[in-house]
């Protein structure tokens, strides 16, 4: 009896985990445009970064001012495809030394995003800007190199090499 029930279980469990797993896949492309290229997912809502809306502001290497919108997208785990909003983000850059810092309110007021911040501290700026200069430049900024984490003692990349595939 307890073989019965402990398989029972065991059943349930990955039954129930491959249904977890399924609603929060998040489309790489929303609605299959392409010119919607998803940055990130979490909790049932999805950013993704308008290709079409992207700009260069300055390009004065190492310097480089680099503006897009980014449309946020509620449910679009289980396949929304209403944007519920679109921000525009203004990204600042530093080729030299590897910088990236967003426009906080329009006016230049530049916040520094780090490579390895929490997604409280940079939430979709970072790997909006991150898409961002890729798309511009075909080179990753912050992927290009791994990053020191002091607290955890080892070197991370900020981003997986999935992130780039924007087919």
């Amino acid at each position: 009896m307890k073989k019965i029930i402990l398989l029972t279980t065991m059943i349930c469990l990955i039954l129930f985990g491959n249904v977890a797993l399924a609603s929060n896949t998040y489309p790489n492309h929303l609605g299959g445009n392409s010119n919607f290229i998803l940055i990130d997912g979490h909790m049932g809502t999805a950013w993704y970064l308008d290709r079409s809306s992207l700009y260069v502001e300055k390009y004065a290497p190492p310097q480089y001012i680099i503006v897009a919108n980014v449309c946020t997208v509620d449910n679009a785990n289980n396949g929304s495809t209403a944007i519920q909003q679109v921000k525009t983000y203004r990204f600042f850059y530093n080729w030299d030394l590897r910088q990236m810092y967003v426009d906080r309110n329009g006016n230049s007021n530049w916040a520094y995003l780090k490579p390895l911040g929490s997604w409280a501290e940079s939430g979709i700026s970072m790997p909006a800007g991150e898409m961002a200069f890729y798309l511009a430049y075909n080179l990753k900024f912050y992927g290009s190199q791994k990053w020191y984490d002091s607290y955890l003692n080892k070197y991370f990349s900020a981003f997986e090499p999935s992130f780039y595939d924007i087919k």
